[in-house]
């Protein structure tokens, strides 16, 4: 019993320093990301009346801009790195909702999304390679690269956080909702090794997306992108199994 506790503490503190790494790093990302031509509009919080769309927070219920992302940052507030994936994507993902594709505004978050995702990837590699380290077989690291391409597809903001009932005006969620799950815990069970086995993980990232699919009617858009999280999910995980269990 010892040596398991031993070997689940290391564990936690792997997990707990690769989590520090991220964020250090993804300061860096940000900070460049700020730099960019494309991101002068997303830098502050968004004033309605000086920009003239006095329906924006009617509109956007969760706002974000790289500013606050970056303050947060300095201060210490993120648990984790995917609470600040979040914040970052949330940033452009309200962009994108407020503003018609056609719009330039729209046109920079998206590219600017496009451009975090690569990043964001970038840094996620070398974790993926470190946990292995600690992996007896390679399902862990491939639970680590599927979980990795839904954190960071478009879209996945809804899902990377438990969900905040309180927040977002939603005072049943919890009575109609027995089971919450959001792909950052998932993240963090799999980085603190705490899934017996991998068929617990695809479990719990099935579970998110039934729970959007269940509390949200089928015109939402939550609706709508957890069904697309949920069929992108089922296909790389029917791709891992076919490649593991042959």
């Amino acid at each position: 019993a010892g040596e398991a506790e031993g070997g689940c503490a290391e564990e936690r503190a792997v997990a707990e320093a690769v989590s520090r790494h991220l964020l250090r790093q993804g300061a860096g990302v940000l900070s460049r990301l700020r730099k960019h031509s494309d991101a002068w509009p997303f830098d502050a919080p968004v004033d309605p009346v000086a920009h003239e769309c006095r329906d924006y927070y009617t509109i956007v219920t969760s706002p974000m801009d790289l500013g606050t992302v970056s303050s947060k940052l300095a201060s210490g507030q993120y648990p984790s790195f995917w609470h600040f994936v979040s914040d970052v994507q949330t940033t452009f993902d309200n962009a994108m909702l407020y503003n018609p594709p056609t719009h330039p505004i729209h046109k920079k978050a998206s590219r600017l999304a496009s451009l975090f995702r690569e990043r964001a990837s970038r840094l996620l590699s070398p974790v993926a390679n470190t946990l292995s380290g600690y992996a007896a077989d390679p399902w862990p690291v491939a639970c680590a690269h599927v979980l990795r391409s839904l954190l960071l597809r478009e879209g996945s903001w809804p899902f990377l956080e438990p969900v905040d009932a309180h927040a977002l005006g939603i005072p049943d969620y919890h009575e109609v909702i027995k089971r919450p799950m959001d792909l950052g815990t998932v993240a963090r069970t799999l980085q603190e090794g705490r899934y017996p086995h991998a068929g617990e993980m695809a479990f719990e990232v099935r579970l998110v997306v039934e729970n959007a699919m269940m509390y949200n009617p089928a015109g939402h858009e939550v609706h709508r992108l957890a069904k697309r999280l949920g069929e992108a999910f089922d296909q790389q995980w029917g791709e891992v199994c076919r490649v593991l269990d042959a």
